[in-house]
């Protein structure tokens, strides 16, 4: 019988369907305008079952928050069902950013995908609930067919220090080339467990120099100090690289008795060697050793002038370098000078953060020991980076921590500099420096924003200070203007996401991370305000797009509607 009556219920809502427009209309006065809209999303209708909400929302005057999530979860699983990829990447991004849990069977499925990066999203997306559901879909990642997958779970269940991390790590390192045992070192690292170490104890003696070296830096990074022992050890051999790579991790490790073993490593014959020493003595609290890091500077060596970033009093020695002939001895000197606080670093800065004509990438490289690091100035980086597409966000990347150290230069060279990026549209870093001014909020930055808050022919820019002046709750129009700049937004491009870097690319502070482009991260960043303040006028503005919008922005916008009723 109850089967009966279900296929019954199904034949009339088919017949009802079948019957086009005139017996849509004819259906709604017999139900309840909540049953009637959710029949309208259920058969795809999402422009007229938002039409219906809203008009529902007029006559009571109030949100159903219950009838919201249910509208949410039923356009989320039609996003997912689809075969277009692109739907399916913001559907992800939505049910991520919704951060309710009835969302999270479509990250579980979505780490099941026949996509390796969409795999990769689900699983960071995933990895933050760090609860039940997670933990098994990243055990069940361990069996992916794609390496990258493999290693991205790995990574996960070892921060994450799982329990079975271990046993997952050691069955597939099993499984790869020893050309690959790098990237375990600092898995083993990360666990951390008794037979962890006794893993990382037998990499640290393995026949290959790099697998060697990534153990020492992967202990010294994870403050492993009951390894020193074997790391003076290793420090005595005589390969240049990994002597340089223990005395950057007895530095690291503060390790005081290792102070006459570094002062013996000087007399290397190789330069990284010393530099790693000199670093290494200097962290000890044997300051004297500035002053032989210096001289190594002004002899052009990059991982000395980057080392000395560290170093305060080296000020003097980095500015005369500012005026060498060598370009990239003028990054380094600048880069350090800006770690130290000094604003003598920003002419050159200015030249890094603007973009020109020349089209110049910056990129890290690593000294021999891969401890060490400098950056180098690529020319005509779209050609000669254009068989490396991912060395434009990593140059990104750099060129935003150098906007976050800028932050520690005095507060009228950082406004002048903030002021240039503004005029010039640097628009590739305004969402950071929209929010380093929001996170330092002293009357001169307001005073900034609101300059440019009307600046013509620049509306992104207009926009970013209107957002941070509506969030510090400045008096004025901002709030109006920026839901006004999104309500023009109804036919917005697709939202689009920068690139993101795997495993081998990363540093410590970048993740895996879907990082919306700056126009789409504006209006995401927009409406999280909204919802955050909950402004009705923005959520509402917010449901006419996912109505009448982008078709497919609207499984990205749904998420956030989502997060808004929670």
């Amino acid at each position: 019988m109850k089967k009966f009556c279900f296929l019954l219920f199904t034949l009339s809502l088919s017949f009802l369907h079948c019957q086009g427009s005139e017996n849509e209309l004819s259906f709604q006065p017999d139900a309840a305008p909540e049953s009637h809209i959710l029949y309208l999303m259920h058969i795809g209708e999402t422009a007229k079952a938002l039409q219906e909400y809203q008009n529902y929302h007029t006559q009571t005057q109030s949100h159903d928050f219950e009838l919201i999530e249910k509208i949410a979860t039923i356009l989320l699983d039609q996003g997912w069902k689809s075969d277009d990829p692109e739907i399916q990447l913001l559907t992800l991004f939505g049910a991520g950013i919704s951060a309710n849990e009835k969302t999270l069977y479509i990250l579980e499925e979505g780490t099941n995908c026949s996509q390796p990066e969409l795999q990769l999203i689900a699983l960071n997306l995933l990895s933050r609930y760090q609860n039940d559901h997670a933990d098994v879909c990243l055990h069940r990642a361990m069996s992916s067919n794609h390496l990258l997958i493999r290693l991205e779970a790995a990574f996960q269940l070892a921060e994450n220090k799982d329990p079975r991390a271990l046993g997952q790590i050691e069955a597939l390192m099993a499984k790869v080339d020893e050309d690959l045992w790098t990237l375990f070192a600092e898995l083993y690292a990360l666990v951390g467990t008794p037979q962890a170490k006794k893993n990382l104890r037998k990499l640290l003696t393995h026949d290959d120099e790099a697998v060697r070296i990534a153990a020492i830096l992967s202990i010294a990074e994870n403050e492993h100090d009951d390894f020193l022992p074997v790391i003076r050890r290793l420090s005595s051999h005589h390969g240049p690289a990994q002597q340089e790579a223990c005395a950057t991790a007895l530095g690291h490790l503060k390790d005081q008795s290792s102070c006459s073993l570094l002062t013996g490593l000087l007399k290397s014959p190789h330069q990284n060697v010393q530099v790693a020493a000199l670093k290494a003595l200097y962290k000890l609290g044997r300051v004297e050793f500035k002053e032989k890091m210096e001289l190594l500077a002004k002899k052009n060596d990059l991982c000395a002038i980057a080392s000395l970033g560290l170093m305060k009093g080296s000020e003097d020695v980095l500015a005369a370098l500012l005026t060498s002939s060598n370009p990239h001895v003028q990054l380094n000197a600048a880069f350090a000078l800006l770690e130290l606080g000094d604003s003598r670093c920003l002419p050159i800065i200015y030249r890094v953060l603007l973009r020109n004509a020349s089209d110049i990438a910056f990129l890290k490289s690593h000294s021999q020991g891969e401890s060490l690091t400098y950056l180098r100035a690529v020319p005509c980086a779209k050609q000669n980076l254009k068989d490396t597409p991912l060395a434009l966000e990593i140059s990104l990347h750099i060129r935003e921590a150098a906007l976050l150290h800028a932050m520690e230069l005095p507060e009228k060279d950082f406004l002048a500099l903030a002021d240039a990026l503004f005029e010039s549209q640097q628009n590739d870093l305004v969402p950071t420096l929209a929010s380093l001014l929001e996170n330092h909020p002293t009357q001169a930055a307001i005073t900034l924003l609101k300059k440019h808050q009307q600046k013509a022919g620049a509306p992104l820019i207009r926009n970013y200070c209107n957002l941070v002046l509506y969030r510090l709750k400045q008096p004025g129009p901002y709030g109006d203007n920026l839901r006004q700049w999104v309500a023009h937004q109804q036919n917005i491009d697709l939202i689009r996401f920068r690139p993101t870097l795997p495993l081998d690319l990363r540093d410590k502070t970048s993740a895996f991370q879907l990082t919306p482009q700056e126009t789409s991260r504006l209006l995401i960043e927009a409406f999280e305000s909204f919802v955050s303040t909950q402004d009705d006028k923005g959520v509402d503005t917010l449901i006419s797009i996912i109505k009448t919008g982008n078709s497919k922005n609207k499984y990205a916008l749904i998420g956030l509607l989502m997060r808004a009723i929670q």
